[in-house]
């Protein structure tokens, strides 16, 4: 169970940094972050954002 966490932790974290580096750099609307704990505290925001706006329910699971 705990390596499962560590590959989950890891996983996202790749994500965060490759989302870091990947900034647009002359974007007007989106300015670039250049300080990492802030864009780690926007990144955790959006995350967020994001999970709670995908639709909840489950595809495979049914009732018999």
């Amino acid at each position: 169970m705990k390596s499962q966490i560590n590959l989950w932790r890891f996983k996202h974290i790749g994500i965060a940094i490759w989302t870091y580096l990947n900034q647009p750099l002359f974007d007007a609307q989106k300015p670039m972050i250049w300080e990492t704990k802030r864009f780690w505290y926007l990144y955790k925001i959006q995350l967020l954002e994001n999970c709670f706006q995908k639709d909840g329910t489950s595809q495979t699971h049914y009732t018999q």
